[in-house]
């Protein structure tokens, strides 16, 4: 049979007391002996369990977050279309073309940036002075 509700709001707040003292510093010996744990390595368990549980839950926030700012970026733009595309509105084009580029953002399909040529082959030119200097056991000049 599973835990009771009450059962597992105590378990929830022994790993919540863990976890506010081990991010204080607290050794596992003394978190254990504080909170009720058997032992060092089952208050360790317990914290590493609440932290991975809550970045389950932080991720999980993110995208929630992230799939909002879409659809409010949808709305904006389809708002604006009309005015862009019909009337030839500027202003309505512009906002259209940054939900485009925040949407990119935050979806994660914006095109890398370009690398300089030139910047480029000053690396690689860098990269091969330092190729030379090794073949010589990285001696600089003669005696």
């Amino acid at each position: 049979m599973g835990a009771s509700k009450a059962q597992r709001a105590a378990a929830a707040k022994k790993r919540a007391q863990a976890t506010a003292l081990r991010i204080a510093g607290v050794d596992w010996a003394t978190i254990a002996d504080r909170v009720g744990y058997a032992s060092p390595g089952a208050a360790c368990t317990a914290v590493s369990e609440a932290l991975k549980a809550n970045l389950r839950e932080q991720h999980e926030n993110v995208e929630e977050l992230r799939a909002l700012t879409v659809a409010r970026y949808d709305r904006l733009q389809a708002a604006f279309w009309p005015d862009a595309i019909q009337k030839k509105d500027k202003k309505a084009a512009d906002v259209i073309l940054r939900c485009l580029a925040g949407r990119a953002d935050v979806e994660g399909t914006k095109a890398p940036t370009r690398v300089n040529l030139e910047a480029q082959r000053l690396g690689e030119e860098i990269l091969a002075m330092f190729d030379g200097s090794d073949a010589d056991g990285g001696a600089e000049g003669g005696p």
